[in-house]
Parts: structure tokens; C-alpha cells; sequence
């Protein structure tokens, strides 16, 4: 589901960033995100906006995005992203895509 954070089974967070239009698909193209503790040094923050999760804040990593199979994403997001956190995470892609 769009804009949900999902755990993937090696632990990784991810937030699931492509159109719900294109479903049935086998796979969904996915945004990293780190611990904002573990990104040392000064990051842009249109391309790496945070988030809280589970009580613990992270950062997106739109430079790893990748496709993964749906599988594993399991059922349910951990937590699905407010319409602010989705415009951020749509503003990063821009910054990544069109450097805006």
C-alpha cells in the first residue's frame, strides 16, 4: 500500500512508494530508511526527510530505492505515513528524479 512502512524480514524499514494503481504487480518499488543516529554527517533534507517509527526517529534513503517482491512486505504496514510525511517522500523523489 502506498506510503505504508513496512518491515522487511532482514529488519529493514522501507515505505512503499509506488502507485496502488499498478496492482496486481509482483514486486514494489521501496524508499530505505536508516536510523537517523547511524547517517553521520550533514544530509539535505528535501532528499532525506524524517520520520518517527516505533518511537525511534529515521531518515529515507531515496538513493537505495528498489523494487522488492511483494511477499516481502507482509500484510500490514507498521505504520502508514500522515498526508504531510507522503508530501515529503513525494518532494525527495523530486529532489532525486528532477533536482527540485
Amino acid at each position: 500500500m502506498k506510503n505504508g512502512v513496512y518491515r522487511l524480514p532482514s529488519g529493514v524499514l522501507v515505505v512503499d512508494v509506488q502507485s496502488d494503481l499498478l496492482n496486481p504487480t509482483a514486486t514494489r518499488v521501496v524508499v530505505p530508511l536508516i536510523a537517523a543516529a547511524d547517517l553521520k554527517g550533514a544530509q539535505p533534507s528535501r532528499l532525506t526527510p524524517h520520520f518517527e517509527v516505533e518511537g525511534a526517529e529515521f531518515m529515507l534513503l531515496p538513493l537505495q530505492m528498489a523494487a522488492v517482491p511483494l511477499r516481502e512486505l507482509g500484510r500490514q504496514p507498521v505504520r502508514m505515513l500522515s498526508d504531510a510525511e507522503a508530501y515529503a517522500v513525494s518532494g525527495a523523489l523530486g529532489v532525486l528524479f528532477e533536482g527540485v
